[in-house]
């Protein structure tokens, strides 16, 4: 789709001072410290493996801290309940023994419980043979009293205190300091779970983090091989097998993004072979006549012949070259759209008024036909006609001779519906879906009609999205028709980038 204004404009020439401008050339210093920026070390991050276990250690070091504070209060309790049976039986086998036996009886109570229980006697008016001090108002209870139980905080001694009556008078008593009771063996099996614990974790975290972070491993070197230029790595992915299902999706991903890459990757390079195809026609053609002319091989009558053949040929190299540059402006990031207030039924009948002189020479009627008087728009209207200059020069090149090519202009639910029809041989049915990629139907009729350079119904369909719109090939019964529909407002914005047709 040649564009004659993009291909004469001088402004499209590159300016030789600002190639040679050396503000623009790149200091080779620069280009060496951003290549050592680039290839520096990375900060080294920790792996998902190291960051699993330790989670799964923490989480198993807090609940068995939670658990042994729990555990140890309930223990205590229980442990304090047991030891007051304790000391209530132990004064009770003294209080029942002889009396001149019961201080041999206390002693070995003693020894057995490995001092912890101390047995002394009161109920007389004193408290004797005690050895655990006691405060003062709780000695004196139990030198009057003959029965008490009864538990006693002392600063940080906490004294349980059993005293029973005593066969022939007094009584029995029985004290223990609980405020350390049992607590090495708490604390130790504490500790013991505690550690146990923390094995059990590490060696859960260590197999959950393989689990999760194989098939993730495999990702990552999928994603380096891609990013090396290998294709069809997907094959070698778990995919749905993986055992995390936000693994497989990215698993999944990886394997279209290989099979897009593939194929865009082939699609590119079919592209670059044709493309290179079309130059070297051309040019092969003007080696040969400049080659005749240098070697005087070529008549003086039939000069004008050869410098019409030369001529041909470079303005056909000519709108390659401009369709290039189009179709690479068309998928550039930065491509401009500035929308106005325009009316589309004046923008077809200029397209129409501009190419009916090309029309006239190939004996081709063009008309404009609309449904509505006007058709107003908000939208680009240099993009717009080249949309329809696209089109309008597609159609009159394979349009019959004394045939017609017809622009209509009506509504349309979605805003604006530009249809471009021809005479001429149309597009099959099975290719209708192929009709806007690069180069398919002209490799496709490039021996049974006049094509072009490949490039122009791609261009046009580049250009229908950047204006919103869309553009699709009718099926017909004889002829072509291509139908863009556009929207009645257009943003100004940059539309986001999408992927090459």
């Amino acid at each position: 789709m040649t564009d004659p204004a993009a291909v004469t404009d001088p402004a499209a020439v590159t300016d030789p001072a600002a190639v040679t401008d050396p503000a623009t050339v790149t200091d080779p210093a620069t280009v060496t410290d951003t290549a050592a920026r680039t290839h520096r070390s990375p900060r080294r991050r920790g792996s998902l493996t190291g960051r699993t276990v330790a989670t799964t250690v923490a989480v198993a070091v807090i609940a068995a801290l939670a658990v042994a504070v729990v555990a140890f209060q309930l223990l205590r309790q229980e442990s304090i309940g047991q030891t007051r049976l304790v000391l209530r039986s132990s004064a009770q086998a003294v209080a029942v023994a002889p009396s001149d036996e019961r201080a041999a009886f206390a002693a070995r109570i003693e020894r057995r419980s490995g001092h912890r229980i101390d047995v002394g006697f009161g109920g007389d008016g004193e408290v004797v043979q005690l050895a655990t001090p006691l405060p003062a108002g709780l000695e004196a209870r139990l030198a009057t009293a003959t029965r008490l139980s009864v538990r006693q905080t002392d600063g940080w001694r906490t004294l349980l205190v059993e005293a029973v009556p005593a066969r022939g008078g007094g009584s029995v008593v029985a004290v223990e300091d609980v405020s350390v009771l049992h607590q090495d063996t708490v604390l130790g099996r504490t500790a013991v779970a505690l550690l146990v614990g923390v094995l059990v974790a590490v060696v859960l975290g260590i197999g959950v983090a393989r689990l999760v972070t194989r098939p993730l491993r495999s990702a990552a070197a999928a994603a380096t091989r891609l990013a090396g230029g290998e294709r069809g790595v997907h094959g070698a992915l778990p995919g749905a097998t993986a055992p995390v299902r936000e693994v497989a999706e990215i698993e999944q991903a990886l394997g279209v993004l290989d099979a897009e890459l593939a194929r865009s990757e082939a699609a590119q390079r079919e592209f670059l072979l044709s493309i290179s195809h079309e130059f070297r026609t051309p040019l092969a053609a003007v080696r040969g006549y400049a080659d005749a002319l240098v070697d005087g091989l070529v008549p003086a009558d039939d000069v004008a012949r050869v410098g019409g053949v030369l001529r041909a040929e470079t303005e056909r190299l000519d709108a390659f070259v401009a369709d290039l540059l189009a179709l690479a402006r068309t998928e550039a990031d930065d491509f401009p759209v500035h929308p106005v207030d325009t009316d589309a039924v004046v923008l077809a009948t200029d397209a129409v008024t501009a190419w009916s002189g090309r029309a006239t020479t190939l004996g081709v009627r063009v008309r404009v036909t609309s449904s509505v008087p006007a058709a107003p728009l908000r939208s680009d209207p240099q993009r717009v006609r080249q949309l329809l200059d696209g089109l309008l020069e597609n159609a009159l090149r394979v349009a019959q001779a004394d045939g017609t090519v017809e622009v209509r202009v009506a509504e349309h639910p979605d805003g604006i519906a530009l249809t471009v029809l021809d005479d001429g041989p149309g597009i099959d049915a099975g290719d209708l879906h192929r009709a806007f990629v690069r180069g398919a139907l002209r490799d496709r009729h490039r021996s049974d009609r006049p094509v072009g350079t490949g490039l122009g119904l791609s261009i046009a369909a580049r250009l229908a999205e950047r204006l919103g719109g869309t553009i699709e090939a009718v099926p017909r019964t004889t002829g072509a028709e291509f139908r863009v529909v556009l929207p009645r407002s257009v943003g100004g914005t940059t539309p986001p980038r999408t992927p090459a047709r």
